[in-house]
């Protein structure tokens, strides 16, 4: 599943887990694609997932050489943007699209608040 926003597609699809604290903060590597500028390049986003609210935020975004991609004001509130709807409508841990580990993750402080 793909989710575009203000002309950014977040392939959520192709989401990979890179790290995880067991306890609701946990880093992926996603692919993210400009429809304006036809940049598309994996993303390392930071997420944090709790029963009261999910926050993601873009940590970096590479081109294919591994330099960061390029970048303006306005690239980065419409990437910032799309990242807030992912984390406003809860996406990370969704069992259709994400990845088992991110899953298990979100599932695990979910369990943990209802019997903590």
């Amino acid at each position: 599943m793909r989710l575009n926003k203000h002309g950014i597609t977040v392939d959520c699809k192709n989401c990979v887990c890179t790290s995880s604290n067991n306890r609701g903060a946990f880093e992926v590597t996603v692919p993210i694609i400009d429809s304006e500028t036809g940049i598309s390049s994996p993303a390392k986003l930071h997420c944090i997932v709790s029963t009261e609210q999910h926050a993601v935020e873009l940590l970096e975004w590479q081109d294919i050489n591994h330099d960061p991609a390029p970048s303006t004001d306005n690239l980065q509130q419409r990437i910032s943007a799309a990242l807030t709807f992912v984390a406003d409508h809860q996406v990370c841990g969704n069992r259709k699209i994400c990845p088992s580990d991110v899953i298990r993750i979100v599932e695990g402080i979910s369990i943990s608040k209802i019997t903590g």
